[in-house]
Formats: C-alpha cells, structure tokens, sequence
C-alpha cells in the first residue's frame, strides 16, 4: 500500500477558520459538533479540545497571517515564550502599545531570569517574528 493512501483525508484549516468555528460552537444554540465535523472534514475534537490555545496564539496574529497558518508550532523556548505572551497580553488589556524592541528587550530579560545564555537565546527580530506566529 503506498503511503499516500495511508494519509487522513481530512482537511487542515487555517487559524481564521478554526477561530470561526470556535465562535460558531460558542454562541449560544450553536450547531451540533457533528454536523461542523461534516461541514469541514475535520475530527471532533480537532479544534474543540485546542480552543483556548488556538485563541491565545490567533490574539497576536494579524488577519494574513491567520488566513496563511495551518500549524501551530512551538518554540525552541517555551519556557520564555509563555511568560513574555502573558506580559504582552497584560500590556494590551491596559491599552498599552508593546513597541517590538520592547518586546525584544522583555524576552531577553526573561531569558536572564531563567539562566539562559545569550548564546543559546538571540531574541533576535526573526525569533520574535516567528514568536507572533506561533
């Protein structure tokens, strides 16, 4: 049996279309989880049992970029990733403007704080970059 016959048929979504069943699911009287699995060719728990990750990661996401994303991927430094995440939510629920290089600044800061060396993490502009889409 050759290997393409092996792959799932099922479709992989974009994170905007993920979101958008996310909030069809959560309004109230929303359809059944049947009948969206149907609707997108997708498991039933492929984006349910993901959801808060999928919308925490989609937040720093412009629209492009969730239209062109169909994976989501981890970092080599999760350990910086999640805490320099819950900062820059903590300073857009302020309605405060997180300049990159702030950013930046703020993952290296969080690198020190857990012994990383500046060897092992850059925080360069492309890390973050990537940082955003994941």
């Amino acid at each position: 049996m050759s290997s393409s016959n092996l792959k799932s048929s099922e479709k992989h979504l974009n994170k905007q279309e993920c979101i958008e069943i996310i909030h069809t699911l959560s309004k109230p009287n929303p359809p059944s989880k049947h009948s969206i699995v149907r609707e997108y060719n997708i498991s039933e728990g492929y984006i349910w049992n993901k959801k808060d990750e999928i919308e925490r990661h989609s937040l720093l996401m412009t629209a492009e970029a969730r239209a062109t994303t169909f994976r989501q991927s981890k970092g080599h430094f999760p350990q910086i990733e999640q805490p320099l995440y819950t900062w820059i939510d903590a300073m857009q629920w302020a309605s405060l403007t997180v300049p990159l290089s702030l950013a930046i600044a703020k993952a290296k800061m969080i690198a020190a704080s857990l012994e990383i060396s500046d060897d092992d993490f850059k925080g360069s502009w492309q890390w973050f970059r990537n940082f955003r889409t994941r």
